[in-house]
């Protein structure tokens, strides 16, 4: 205890003591001067002791405010006894005494509901046992009592049938307190504090009846007792705070056997209220009010009954949720291994590779290598010596997987491939050693029983972030870097993503992400390869080509052309096409005077695009240039398989006075029906026979019939290739 608090409980003795002493030799002026002195001072004793109270320190202020309310009283009191000579007690000073109940039932209520506030329904029956007993309290003082003050008809009369009413609030308050905390905790400080405001309010209950029926109390003795309950209220603060008392209380429990109680106890009182009611005991106005607040108790005894009954259900049911969630989680945790595991080797699996690596790269700061593995002369094994010999091998590099340093986390991605994700430290840039500790895990020979194989591996190394932050592009990349090294002469090595490795990307990924978001106005650039005469050695001309802009420029037209249909790109990259190199064709024949024409090749998809042959026929318009100027180029294989919406295409764009040219011809199959059906103004050598006319004397005599044979038809031939 602080030296502020020892010197302040000093002095709250000293000023109680002379209290006492000027009470029993009946000095009233000295009784009545020391009396707020004394009230003040353990005021201020209080004050100190607030902020230790914790979480209590709120229903306690309302503790505070009732000492004060006395204080001001007792002021007020020696004020109007001795300085202004008048009454000591007027109406507004009798209301001030009366005050301190209301802060006393308030304090009550927040403490009960501080301590039961995760146990509403308990909280509820300590409020209906309160309010049922009061209720009925005060029907029974106003019968016997209050009557002595004659009919209640005025403000103050009103008030004090309230306060009789929130004294007994706070009496009955205590006495529950009592109860449920038990009677072991009945002298531990918070029940001083209890104990003293139980006695208060009844002698408050006196102090209202007297002032109800116009008498005035014995003031002395009553200042005395009431001062001393102040104290104790005080000090059992003090105990609280210095001791730190903690105790729950008890569960109260509505069993069958209770309500049934409840409910007999409360016919029986009902059919005595009936019974004082016809002997003339009650009048009818008093036996309803009674029997109302008997049958809403029991209501709601009945309803607390119920809802005590669905909280047990509601426990039994989440304890039975919980046990099913615990059995769920274990078997779902049981199913997550089985799923994101390998069974042969106890790697993880390509499913779980997805997930560990898109988590890994959710944070910015990681830095990981990606190594892409593949067995090389794996599959002789399996061809040899049968699959079981296979997997035990496959089970050998599992286990030298596992037991790589902490940082790696392997992954069979299927057959002999696998999947090594190396975390990175933050300056780590030289992977070398890593990779070739890598390389060397796979090279070493593996034994089982009597045999003995020496394998390899191809490992190719992307980069996060520094190749892509795209885990799908970067396990392209990989992979890329891998197939790099299997193809080469070396396959037991390891390769370093990089650029130049695009041309080895075979599966067609990253093209179709590149179109999927490409703007074909701003991510792409026609190249032109020249037609030349063969005779003038003039260009007569050009057959643009589309390349995607950027690090994939040099991939071939032939890998662009497939995804753009099967994505849905072709009609407006067809459109952007023939837009672009007209409009650059036509300025190059007015700047140079030239007749150059423009050939454009023709996918299949176009053939039944409306929007492409109304493209077309508004750039013709727009440039004010003839059809004849362009060439649209078909594939013989498209011919071979055509339907015949799609010849009847080709016989408009005829029609029109665009010319038609017949690509790869003589490759495959030939069609010479269509060519002429359709209309076909010129027909492209396949590279096949231009390749092969200097060693194949085969091949030149297909040249010279087909050149015959389209002379004949007036149809041009062009060589492809012959560079």
């Amino acid at each position: 205890m602080s030296l502020k608090k020892k010197i302040l409980l000093v002095i709250v003795f000293i000023l109680f003591g002379l209290s006492i002493f000027f009470t029993v030799i009946g000095n009233q002026f000295l009784i009545e001067l020391f009396a707020p002195i004394t009230i003040f001072s353990v005021f201020l004793l209080w004050s100190t002791i607030l902020e230790g109270l914790g979480v209590h320190k709120y229903s306690a202020v309302f503790i505070g405010l009732a000492f004060l309310c006395l204080g001001i009283g007792d002021t007020i009191r020696f004020v109007n006894h001795y300085i202004v000579h008048t009454e000591p007690y007027s109406d507004v000073l009798r209301f001030i005494y009366v005050l301190p109940t209301l802060f006393f039932a308030i304090n009550e209520t927040i403490y009960f509901k501080r301590k039961l506030a995760t146990r509403n329904r308990e909280l509820s029956g300590v409020l209906v046992n309160t309010f049922t007993i009061a209720a009925i309290a005060i029907i029974l003082i106003y019968k016997f009592f209050y009557r002595a003050a004659g009919d209640v008809s005025n403000f103050l009369e009103l008030t004090y049938l309230v306060f009789i009413f929130l004294a007994f609030y706070v009496v009955l308050m205590c006495l529950f307190s009592f109860y449920i905390v038990g009677w072991d905790n009945l002298f531990k400080g918070p029940q001083l504090i209890t104990i003293s405001m139980l006695c208060y309010e009844l002698m408050d209950i006196e102090y209202v009846y007297c002032q109800a029926i116009g008498v005035e109390p014995d003031d002395n003795l009553g200042d005395i007792l009431y001062m001393l309950w102040i104290i104790l209220m005080t000090i059992g603060m003090m105990l609280q705070v210095e001791r730190k008392y903690y105790f729950e209380f008890r569960d109260t429990k509505y069993t069958r056997k209770k309500v049934k109680n409840h409910f007999t106890i409360t016919i029986f009182a009902i059919i005595i209220v009936i019974a004082l009611d016809y002997v003339g005991f009650f009048d009818g106005t008093e036996a309803s009010n009674i029997i109302i607040v008997l049958l809403a108790y029991q209501i709601m005894k009945y309803l607390l009954y119920i809802g005590q009954i669905n909280e047990e259900q509601n426990v039994i049911l989440e304890r039975k949720v919980r046990e099913k969630t615990a059995e769920l989680r274990k078997s779902n945790k049981q199913l997550e291994v089985l799923s994101s595991t390998d069974q042969l080797t106890g790697l993880y699996n390509r499913r779980y590779s997805g997930i560990f690596l898109n988590e890994l790269a959710k944070d910015n700061n990681n830095r990981f290598a990606l190594y892409l593995v593949d067995l090389n002369l794996f599959k002789p094994i399996n061809d040899t010596y049968g699959h079981e010999m296979g997997d035990h091998v496959l089970e050998e590099y599992g286990r030298r997987m596992l037991a790589l340093p902490e940082g790696y986390t392997s992954f069979r991605l299927g057959g002999d491939e696998f999947l090594i994700c190396y975390e990175l430290a933050q300056n780590e840039v030289n992977l070398t050693d890593s990779v070739e500790m890598i390389k060397e895990l796979f090279s070493r020979p593996v034994y089982y029983e009597t045999y003995v194989f020496n394998l390899s591996a191809s490992i190719g190394v992307a980069v996060y972030p520094n190749d892509s932050k795209d885990i799908d592009e970067l396990m392209t990349y990989a992979d890329t870097a891998m197939y790099s090294v299997k193809s080469s002469k070396h396959q037991n090595g390891y390769k370093f993503f990089n650029k130049s490795l695009v041309q080895y990307i075979s599966s067609g990924k990253i093209i179709r992400e590149k179109l999927a978001s490409a703007d074909v106005n701003k991510d792409f650039v026609l190249y032109y390869q020249p037609q030349i005469d063969v005779k003038t050695g003039d260009i007569v001309g050009v057959e643009a080509f589309p390349h995607i802009k950027g690090d994939l420029e040099t991939l071939s037209p032939s890998k662009i052309i497939p995804v753009a249909e099967e994505i849905g790109l072709m009609s407006r990259l067809g459109i952007w096409i023939v837009k672009d190199a007209l409009t650059l064709i036509s300025d190059w024949n007015r700047t140079y005077g030239k007749s150059i024409t423009l050939t454009v090749n023709l996918s299949p998809l176009q053939l039944i695009d409306d929007d492409y042959a109304k493209a077309l026929d508004k750039l013709i318009g727009d440039l004010n240039i003839s059809p004849s100027i362009i060439t649209l180029d078909i594939d013989n294989s498209v011919i071979m398989g055509a339907a015949s919406s799609a010849k009847e295409t080709l016989k408009e764009f005829r029609k029109k006075g665009f010319n038609l040219s017949l690509n790869d011809f003589g490759g495959g199959d030939i069609n010479l029906f269509y060519v002429m059906e359709c209309g076909f103004t010129g027909i492209k050598l396949s590279r096949s026979l231009i390749s092969n006319e200097e060693v194949n004397s085969g091949a030149r005599q297909m040249i010279d019939t087909i050149i015959a044979m389209a002379s004949k038809m007036d149809i041009e031939v062009t060589a492809v290739g012959i560079e």
